[in-house]
């Protein structure tokens, strides 16, 4: 698959960020609680979502053209996700919440059925409740790959186009930008299409001064505060303004090659890269079953410093954690179901 890989580097920052936005604020030390930034990081899981839309429009824009092609493209991006997700759900449901009972089967079937960004089972985010936007993310592939067959060329960008709006419309009809679970697919699909349009805007031969890199970079800054700060009659219209912001940061990342760019393309930004998909869906397993674990070990008196050892070692447990999951789940056993579906 085509790579950014200064747009992996900033998926990888953007999924440690996620993983600080998950701490209970119990558990969290006053500098994380009060930090704008920190407590707004949900955001950027609308920036997995375009830049995924970009990547496999880029990667897949014209290859999908017979129901050959568009089965081979849902099995590979099944493929891609799903051993990660079965192994980081179980490791959820046996060391976070060990109950066989109904409330958690139903949960763990909403999850594994890639159904718990839809309304169908009703369990809201299912288990292991990072897996929703992984749900979502499915449905995206498939709607993508339906539109290739539909439409070609020009006809195609039209009809993402107004699957795009009607996405927005619903949103803003709900009143909440931000849906998970029972309507998530949609907030994600709407991303997901506007990595699309990204792509399209892409492929022009121009380029931007690389101060827009700096720009776009305070404006997503002054959006995630002004969301911080909103009333609850003027949040709705910023929600709108932030997937915009992602889309139109993504493509001057694509367009330019400044500061920013060069430091999200040394090695441990392409390293986090690298493992951010286990980052992210291992998260809710370490942050569960780990953070109670260190609180009980760590004998230190102060509260905030107590909290701040504890979050530190486990953002590094849960790196090294995502280092063995990305090499042995998701690209050793990958690689295996690979081979079985090309031979």
């Amino acid at each position: 698959m085509n790579r950014i890989h200064k747009l992996d580097g900033l998926r990888g920052l953007f999924a440690l960020f996620v993983v600080l936005f998950h701490f209970n604020i119990n558990n969290a030390p006053a500098f994380l609680v009060n930090n704008f930034f920190v407590r707004e990081s949900y955001i950027f899981v609308d920036f997995f979502f375009i830049l995924s839309g970009y990547v496999i429009a880029l990667t897949y824009d014209d290859k999908i053209n017979s129901r050959k092609t568009f089965i081979q493209f849902l099995l590979k991006r099944y493929i891609r996700l799903y051993p990660l997700l079965l192994f980081s759900t179980g490791m959820y449901w046996y060391f976070v919440h060990p109950h066989f009972d109904k409330q958690n089967i139903m949960l763990a079937l909403d999850t594994l059925l890639l159904t718990n960004s839809t309304p169908i089972l009703g369990t809201e985010i299912g288990m292991n409740y990072p897996s929703w936007s992984i749900s979502s993310e499915m449905i995206s592939y498939l709607v993508f790959g339906l539109s290739s067959l539909i439409a070609i060329q020009k006809r195609k960008t039209i009809l993402i186009g107004i699957v795009t709006m009607a996405c927005f419309g619903f949103l803003a009809y709900q009143q909440n930008y931000f849906q998970t679970g029972s309507f998530g697919f949609v907030r994600g699909l709407a991303c997901f299409n506007l990595g699309f349009i990204v792509y399209v805007l892409a492929k022009k031969n121009f380029q931007l001064p690389n101060i827009f890199e700096w720009l776009i970079t305070t404006g997503i800054l002054l959006l995630m505060y002004c969301h911080f700060t909103a009333t609850v009659q003027n949040a709705l219209g910023i929600q709108f303004m932030i997937p915009i912001g992602f889309a139109i940061s993504i493509l001057v990342f694509i367009k330019t090659y400044g500061l920013i760019s060069k430091l999200l393309q040394t090695k441990p930004f392409l390293f986090l890269g690298k493992i951010s998909y286990s980052i992210y869906l291992n998260q809710a397993f370490m942050i569960g079953y780990g953070i109670p674990k260190l609180f009980r070990w760590i004998q230190c008196s102060n509260g905030d410093a107590k909290k701040t050892i504890s979050i530190v070692l486990l953002l590094v447990i849960l790196i090294c954690y995502s280092w063995a999951t990305q090499y042995l789940i998701e690209k050793q056993i990958g690689k295996k179901l690979m081979h079985l579906i090309r031979d």
